[in-house]
């Protein structure tokens, strides 16, 4: 990990401002030496583009007039304080870093949670939003020794009592599944929960490292919408990236993997050498590029089952879409 911090001093009060790197993250602190801080965590396109942003991050805060320190205490001073907690249940280590924001962030974050019938160490709250995300039941599932867990949000129109036991009971054995090393793990049901037919189980690293790394997610999934083989990179951007997958909406549509690379020459031509992770409204607009491009153009496209499609100007016909659609979705396709 790569990690650089400055500080600043003005009218008697120090302030620091730190960034580290982690291969495509990001993640920069703030604050008054010895008081309270704040951060924020960004995930890159890849690690040239976060290596970028780091450089981009240190010049600005050179010309803002912050002079750059050690690091190593820092990082001591953080090590010791993981040690210190390292026996503390989670629900500990949350209000810890919630009342680090600002006083009664604690109470106001946790208000309002209840452990849900039938169920030790699982607790949820319904946020009752009228805008922006819209009401939403967010869920806390806690390990037996109570020091780790998992986190998973359903919104309310695809919320379904038995389809949420039916995960709980799913989940709740496999919870260790999220801190054993791996970034992720598909897994498949025994039986369908609702349309899904997979958990995904993300590391701590894919949910921005909150809490000390000890909060991982569950994620109900179609076998279309992870692929098995997918690096910690690809199932970032898919859950996190332009147009990801709507892992919170429960009665969605299959939201299948579509990696594309291509070569599309025209009077505006565009190219991408290696397969990236793009939204549906990409593909559809590579499409209409390709029926207008010029011999020699093409457009691959990867699947779930890291099968290609490849596309020439003289492939396309009326077909083609049904055609795309039934690569993409599989076995989810719908009948």
């Amino acid at each position: 990990m790569e990690t650089q911090r400055f500080e600043k001093s003005s009218g008697g009060v120090v302030r620091y401002w730190q960034i580290s790197r982690d291969g495509i993250r990001c993640h920069m602190s703030w604050g008054q030496v010895g008081g309270r801080t704040q951060g924020s965590s960004m995930t890159l396109d890849d690690e040239a583009h976060a290596k970028r942003h780091f450089g981009r991050k240190v010049s600005e805060k050179r010309r803002q007039g912050y002079v750059e320190v050690a690091s190593g205490a820092a990082t001591e001073t953080t090590a010791a304080s993981a040690d210190a907690t390292a026996d503390d249940k989670l629900l500990d280590v949350m209000r810890a870093q919630e009342e680090k924001r600002y006083e009664g962030a604690w109470d106001a974050y946790w208000a309002g949670y209840e452990q849900v019938e039938g169920y030790d160490g699982v607790f949820a709250k319904f946020h009752d939003f009228a805008a922006g995300p819209g009401p939403f039941y967010d869920y806390v599932v806690l390990s037996e020794d109570e020091r780790r867990g998992l986190h998973f949000v359903v919104k309310k129109p695809g919320h379904d009592p038995r389809s949420i036991a039916a995960f709980l009971d799913f989940v709740r054995p496999r919870l260790e599944l999220a801190f054993d090393g791996h970034s992720h793990h598909k897994v498949p049901l025994p039986s369908p929960i609702g349309q899904f037919d997979h958990v995904l189980f993300c590391a701590p690293s894919l949910c921005r490292n909150r809490y000390g790394g000890r909060l991982g997610k569950a994620i109900p999934i179609l076998d279309c919408e992870i692929s098995d083989e997918d690096s910690e990179t690809f199932v970032e951007a898919r859950l996190q990236g332009r147009g990801s997958m709507p892992s919170t909406t429960w009665d969605r549509e299959p939201f299948p993997v579509i990696d594309l690379k291509f070569d599309l020459r025209g009077a505006n031509s565009v190219r991408e050498k290696a397969f990236k992770v793009y939204p549906r409204s990409m593909l559809e607009r590579g499409i209409q590029l390709l029926s207008e491009a010029l011999p020699g153009s093409w457009l691959e496209i990867r699947n779930h089952r890291r099968d290609v499609l490849t596309l020439t100007p003289t492939d396309l016909t009326d077909g083609t879409p049904a055609e795309i659609d039934r690569f993409l979705l599989g076995d989810s396709a719908q009948a």
